[in-house]
């Protein structure tokens, strides 16, 4: 009889279960970004993935969003404060079309006692599907909080199906107050009750044109710049380092590169500058192409938090 070989025994710690074996293993990214296309940072030969930014497709752009818009109006509150905060409910379900309507006569019925009156809004997701509308309210002075609700409630209630008393009005007591409600009511939209179905459309916030201090735009660079500041500084930088490092990033240049996500050698991309033989190399104005960049004729990519994004012909460093 031959005797069998032994054969060595695996740690159990080392076994993959079931649900490690099939993860995704995008699944802490965004998973509608293309495989086969990656970014390279021409300063280190860093090659990562981007986003798509489509932040009523994807649940991790859309969690960047939220974090992002937070940090905006953070920053805005800090140079002018809302001072009230209002709720309004209905009990039809109301699209985010019905909603634009609705607002803007609300808005007009109540500029004619307060000309300056600016809102930024958020929409939220009740457990039965309807949506109810949360407010940040600027140019109203805080004495007026109960006038407003009045007359906010009259106009609402009879252009929806709508009870006066589940509508709300409330101070914003102080600054601290202001950046505790923003994170609350914003983060709040993140949990799986109160998101927005996944494919819903419509913008899940917006603003009037002048409740903030500078265009959105604007507003919105400032934040991605002050969130990539306080990354730095959670890992360690001292300020001025990580204003240097700042600096150096706005002169980073980004490409695209085709590779193939089963057998590339990143590594290699990335020493070399040279894409992958699958496809051709994206990296600048294609001749003829007006100076646009052709990507296999794919929307503009959003690039990962603290990578660039499509700006022009180039990649060039915006953070996200």
């Amino acid at each position: 009889m031959w005797a069998s070989a032994p054969t060595k025994a695996t740690p159990e710690a080392g076994r993959l279960d079931l649900h490690e074996g099939i993860c995704d293993p995008r699944a802490n990214g965004c998973t509608r970004w293309p495989e086969e296309l990656r970014l390279l940072n021409h300063t280190t030969g860093e090659v990562v993935a981007g986003r798509c930014r489509a932040t009523n497709l994807c649940r991790y752009c859309q969690r960047l969003y939220v974090i992002e818009t937070v940090e905006m109006l953070t920053l805005d509150a800090m140079e002018y404060a809302p001072t009230l905060w209002m709720v309004l409910t209905a009990r039809e379900h109301l699209t985010r079309r019905d909603c634009y309507a609705h607002l803007r006569q609300l808005r007009r019925a109540l500029r004619k006692r307060w000309p300056e009156i600016e809102w930024f809004v958020q929409v939220e997701f009740q457990r039965r599907g309807a949506l109810h509308l949360n407010l940040l309210v600027k140019g109203v002075p805080v004495e007026h909080e109960e006038a407003l609700r009045t007359a906010a409630v009259e106009v609402w209630c009879s252009r929806v199906d709508a009870e006066p008393v589940g509508q709300w009005c409330a101070e914003i007591a102080d600054g601290e107050g202001v950046v505790k409600y923003l994170s609350k009511m914003l983060a709040h939209g993140l949990k799986a009750e109160q998101a927005p179905p996944i494919g819903w459309r419509g913008h899940r916030t917006s603003q009037t044109r002048g409740y903030l201090v500078r265009p959105a735009s604007v507003m919105r660079l400032e934040a991605r710049r002050a969130l990539r500041l306080k990354r730095l500084l959670w890992k360690g930088r001292d300020l001025e380092q990580a204003e240097l490092e700042l600096q150096a990033d706005d002169l980073t240049t980004w490409t695209l590169r085709h590779v193939n996500p089963s057998s590339a050698d990143l590594s290699a991309i990335a020493r070399s500058g040279t894409p992958d033989a699958r496809g051709p190399q994206s990296t600048g104005p294609a001749s003829g192409s007006g100076g646009r960049l052709c990507a296999r004729h794919l929307p503009p990519p959003a690039p990962p938090v603290g990578a660039p994004s499509l700006t022009g012909p180039l990649l060039s460093v915006a953070p996200a």
